[in-house]
């Protein structure tokens, strides 16, 4: 909703009508209220993978079975080119 809002306050903008509503703490609140009534999920907390991490998903995996020696390397190769050059050196 609050893209929608922004694309009209751009088309204001460009048509130079004024946009003075758009600061309104009404319209805030009113946001606000709406995003509580639909109740949107709030976003995750996502954490950081680390070696640790990496361990843990790794440590089940046979070193016999093929598909999980696959899988594997597939995890530590990501892990790997996913670290940034000065955590090599």
């Amino acid at each position: 909703m609050k893209l929608d809002l922004a694309r009209i306050k751009s088309y204001q903008l460009d048509l130079a009508i004024s946009c003075k509503a758009f600061s309104d703490t009404r319209l805030e609140r009113t946001l606000h209220g709406i995003k509580r009534d639909y109740n949107e999920p709030e976003r995750r907390i996502r954490t950081p993978l680390t070696r640790l991490c990496l361990l843990l998903f790794i440590r089940d995996l046979s070193p016999t079975n093929y598909d999980d020696v696959v899988i594997r390397a597939v995890f530590t190769l990501a892990f790997a080119g996913f670290l940034g050059i000065g955590e090599f050196t």
